[in-house]
């Protein structure tokens, strides 16, 4: 059964990789169709969770040379990373720090509590660094990674839009913004579009991980005590 999952899995990406590129819209990320074919076949054939879990716990294993696989466009774009470091770094920067605040401040005012507050302040960093962000922050786990892939997906399918009606060509600057809101997903749209969007969506996603991991637990206790 777990073989058969996998394969359902493989054709669903597959189906949906092709139609993202035949018809490009919001709605055709391949990420979010892949991930609604599969809960609709679940849920057609009356499946819980629990049988396609082994599948997921089998393709999850190669996130990990997945990720590793985003150096190589780094290596390849290096010079132009290095020229436009200083800026890069500042704008990822303050990427960071006002998706923390402006999901807190909103998640403040809609008097949201505590737990949801924090799976939100994390949403915009790799799944894994998000889970034990969560569990330091003495916050809910399994709500962060949800918020968190949840938000990686409507960053990737909205985000080109977005930057698409603000006239945001430059492949570097695109890459940034998406590595930025939208980790790894986000990246992986990016590289759809151009090799250099992939680079520096890359080494978005993997500073500004690292920048929450340093500022969250200061700005936190700024709107409620953890």
């Amino acid at each position: 059964m777990t073989i058969f999952w996998v394969l359902v899995t493989i054709a669903v990406y597959l189906v949906g990789r092709k139609l993202s590129f035949k018809w490009a819209s919001p709605f055709t990320n391949v990420v979010f169709l892949s991930t609604t074919f599969l809960i609709t076949l679940l849920l057609l054939f009356d499946q819980p969770y629990s049988v396609y879990e082994p599948a997921k716990d089998l393709i999850t294993i190669l996130l990990g040379p997945a990720t590793v696989a985003l150096g190589l466009p780094l290596y390849r774009n290096l010079p132009t990373l290095l020229a436009r470091a200083k800026r890069a770094l500042s704008a990822i920067l303050a990427g960071t720090v006002s998706t923390i605040l402006v999901a807190v401040l909103v998640g403040t005012a809609l008097t949201l509590t505590d737990k949801v507050l924090i799976g939100l302040s994390v949403k915009s960093v790799t799944a894994p660094i998000a889970l034990e962000l969560a569990r330091q922050l003495q916050g809910d786990a399994a709500l962060a990674a949800s918020i968190t892939v949840a938000c990686g997906i409507l960053g990737a399918m909205i985000g080109p839009m977005i930057l698409t009606i603000f006239h945001v060509s430059d492949p570097f600057t695109r890459g940034l913004a998406l590595g930025t809101i939208s980790h790894g997903i986000g990246t992986a749209q990016a590289a759809t579009e151009h090799p250099l969007s992939g680079a520096t969506g890359g080494a978005a996603m993997g500073l500004s991980a690292i920048f929450t991991s340093f500022l969250l637990p200061y700005l936190l206790p700024l709107f409620f005590s953890i």
